[in-house]
């Protein structure tokens, strides 16, 4: 009953300052319209282009004669956004003044060489990629609509330098600079999102349809989003709201649909935007289902009784999914700024496959509600935010599949993450734009299952944050700083021997970055970014004591950690021109008491015949990493483009002084070869590809690798299996056109992965240990926009 009180205090505390925010205001604001016309290189209208203000969240489509209307637009500068798909983004920069209507004639060339102009996380504000001093990827567009998939690890890994954890087609995490789980944060339009993270096969709870763009953060990112972000942080940019201000009807949207013939997986999802006078509705409804999925056909262990040959060829059995999600947000144009709220719903449902070829049942649940505003005075936009997330995992006993969920839940941990945070945006004060604020988070988990697997209890946690930007001439610079405090409590348990009393204690934490981008040329820019992140140790990594199915591991926390800290090094060289566009990145990161789980069958608190049994320690350790990416125009008719990322670590301090640190993803290189065909009839920009991905092998850290088991003289004797990674190869091919059908456009996209169906482990596929990596999958994916 106290906490509740706590929640409903702070909620309600939190709510007073967004809606008391408009009571600053003591002037009254002067607003302008935009208007004006997209058209191509050919000088033909473009239907349904995206016209956006990210720092307002504004936006709107042109209508068939490529027109656009933006109004009731506070006076000052805005930085606007037009895209379409199969174009290059072109940014305009507008001076708006009372009762001005400023006109725009806006020209999209072509795009054979995909950019994305603007970021808008990790950065004070929105910003040119090329010219920030952070090493920032996104996906968006139809290159987005090309690779997602049913986790957003699986959607990410086409990107340089990222990685994907997986388990099968349903379960994929993100590696950034060779981490992941609880040291890259997901982040649902800038909050971070809890999904009891510290699982290797715990992946995001999250779809990626329902978000307009991604944009990963490779590098620490602690200044702006707190603990968890050591590694990187991948923020999902919800789609804006369009005002028609007006007392006309708008609706458009757009319906997507995909089959992948190895595990005979389907998704259809449909996206509607919509506005009325000054409201404006974004809503999106998408539903995956799967069967098993399919590895090539070979000799399984049963047949060979070859050592480290799989257990599981051909249809792997229990991995089998559902998953159903849908959003819906409703914005209102006020006085003075926007108000909006929206939730979004995300199930999955779905069997992990055992050693012992029996399922374990998942079922994923998690909500989130966000209310917002923002409120532009003269220079500023002031962003007051509250978050309402609620993460639900229930995990059957080993042999039970997920279609008896709820009732068999064997693991069951509810938590509930309550944020508010304010932030001011501001351009051209004292020669600098940036943002600062403050937000409070406040923790809740509860495990009511039987498995005492991660404890009862909440933290809440108070930040400042100051981020700004200079730029003269070629240079830019940015700086920032940031202050966490942490509050928490561990109820005590009788079932577990590590908190047998409640537990207080608290953190406090300083985090920054400072930066340079300079412009060498007008295409060629050298950067430098240093920056501190730090990490708060889980509940997991102190008291989590129990058999964690998932790993097939007994798992003992040490409530004697420590925060991690880290100071992470980058500099990038980038290129970009009309005929090619390139990076090469060199980064070191340096952790402080970094936390990792070591074998240790003979810790005072490890059960009697338990086989595999892992503990927490600590030590200091050290990642250097080397990545490159380039895409070249050599004709019209022709894209090559390729990447290369490759990362070494070790620790260095403790027991394992010098040894690999555990779930280093192995070196790997892409070549891709785009064929850029005439349009014909009324197929539009066709094109076909050639894709190869080649992956160096890879060894085991040591005894505390996950899933060592699998590897000779590491615990048990397993004869099937691998944990080490054999080198591979694969070639996928891709068929792509557009057809434009009574004013309506259709993208469609052919893929066939795994061509020639290699047998083979990846190193980051949990899996490895006993079953082989899916093989040939012939892909279809469609878009009809209206």
């Amino acid at each position: 009953m106290k906490r509740l009180k706590k929640h409903i205090l702070l909620c309600i505390a939190i709510m007073n300052i967004v809606f008391n925010f408009s009571d600053i205001i003591v002037a009254e604001t002067n607003y302008s319209e935009i208007s004006g016309i997209v058209l191509s290189s050919e000088n033909k209208p473009i239907f349904r282009a995206h016209v956006a203000i990210p720092a307002i969240n504004r936006g709107t489509i042109t209508d068939e004669n490529g027109k656009f209307t933006i109004s009731h637009l506070p006076n000052g500068k805005h930085r606007i956004v037009i895209s379409y798909i199969g174009y290059q983004t072109n940014i305009q920069v507008v001076d708006l003044k009372s009762n001005e209507n400023n006109k725009l004639k806006i020209i999209l060339q072509s795009a054979q060489i995909q950019t994305e102009p603007v970021i808008i996380t990790g950065s004070p504000h929105a910003v040119n990629p090329l010219d920030t001093p952070q090493d920032i990827s996104s996906l968006s567009g139809r290159n987005k609509m090309k690779y997602e998939a049913s986790s957003i690890g699986k959607t990410l890994e086409e990107l340089p330098g990222v990685y994907n954890i997986s388990a099968g087609s349903v379960a994929g995490k993100p590696v950034i600079h060779g981490h992941t789980g609880e040291r890259v944060l997901i982040l649902s339009d800038g909050v971070a999102q809890e999904y009891q993270q510290y699982g290797e096969r715990h992946s995001p709870t999250l779809e990626s349809f329902n978000y307009d763009r991604i944009e990963v953060i490779k590098g620490a990112a602690s200044l702006l989003y707190g603990s968890d972000a050591i590694g990187g942080a991948v923020n999902l940019i919800p789609h804006p709201l369009h005002f028609s201000c007006d007392r006309s009807f708008n609706l458009s949207g757009n319906f997507a649909s995909a089959y992948l013939s190895n595990n005979n997986e389907y998704m259809a999802g449909l996206k509607l935007y919509s506005s009325f006078d000054n409201f404006a509705i974004n809503a999106s409804l998408v539903r995956r289902k799967a069967d098993n999925f399919n590895a090539p056909d070979v000799d399984s262990y049963s047949k060979t009784l070859k050592r480290g040959d799989p257990k599981f060829t051909g249809e792997i059995p229990n991995t089998n999914f559902e998953q159903f999600s849908y959003n819906a947000g409703v914005g209102y144009l006020t006085n003075f700024g926007i108000i909006s709220v929206d939730y979004d719903y995300f199930l999955t449902k779905n069997n992990f496959l055992l050693p012992t070829g029996l399922p374990i049942g998942l079922r994923l649940e998690n909500q989130i509600l966000n209310l917002k505003t923002n409120i532009p005075i003269s220079n500023f936009v002031i962003k007051p935010k509250f978050s309402y997330q609620q993460n639900h995992r229930q995990a059957t006993p080993a042999g039970m599949p997920y279609s008896t969920l709820p009732n068999s839940a064997a693991v069951d941990l509810k938590l509930n993450v309550y944020t508010g945070r304010i932030e001011v945006e501001h351009v051209d004060l004292f020669g600098l734009s940036g943002t600062f604020g403050t937000e409070i988070k406040h923790y809740d988990h509860d495990n009511i299952g039987k498995v005492p697997l991660q404890p009862t209890g909440y933290f809440t946690n108070y930040s400042l944050f100051i981020f700004e930007e200079w730029v003269a001439n070629r240079l830019t610079l940015n700086f920032g700083g940031r202050f966490d405090y942490r509050d928490q409590l561990f109820y005590g348990t009788t079932t577990n021997p590590l908190l047998t009393k409640d537990d207080s204690r608290n953190y406090s934490n300083f985090s920054g970055a400072l930066g340079a981008a300079y412009k060498i040329t007008n295409q060629l820019t050298i950067t430098g970014n240093i920056g501190r992140g730090f990490r708060t140790p889980s509940f997991f990594n102190l008291y989590v004591y129990g058999e964690h199915g998932g790993v097939f591991a007994f798992q003992i926390g040490n409530p004697a950690l420590k925060d991690e800290t880290s100071l992470d090094l980058s500099t990038s060289l980038r290129f970009n021109n009309s005929f090619i566009n390139g990076a090469v990145t060199l980064f070191h990161n340096i952790v402080n008491n970094y936390i990792y789980l070591y074998s240790a069958p003979e810790h005072p608190l490890a059960p009697a015949g338990q086989a595999f049994v892992f503990a927490h320690a600590q030590a200091d350790a050290a990642l250097t990493g080397f990545e490159a990416n380039i895409n070249v125009l050599p004709f019209n008719w022709l894209v090559i483009d390729g990447t290369f990322s490759s990362i070494s670590s070790k620790f260095t301090s403790g027991v394992h002084e010098d040894d690999e640190l555990p779930l280093m993803p192995p070196t790997k290189g892409t070549v891709g070869v785009k064929f850029l065909m005439p349009s014909f009839s009324f197929f539009n920009n066709p094109y076909f590809g050639v894709n190869s991905k080649f992956v160096l092998s890879k060894n085991a850290a040591g005894i505390y690798e996950p899933f060592g088991q699998f590897d000779d003289g590491i615990g048990p004797d397993i004869p099937f299996g691998v944990c080490s990674t054999d080198k591979y190869s694969v070639i996928d091919l891709s068929l792509g056109f557009d057809i434009l059908f009574i004013a309506k456009q259709i993208n469609i996209d052919f893929q066939v992965t795994n061509l020639l169906d290699n047998d083979y482990r990846d190193f980051l596929d949990t899996y490895k240990g006993y079953a082989l990596a899916p093989g040939r999958s012939f892909n279809l994916k469609l878009n009809i926009a209206f």
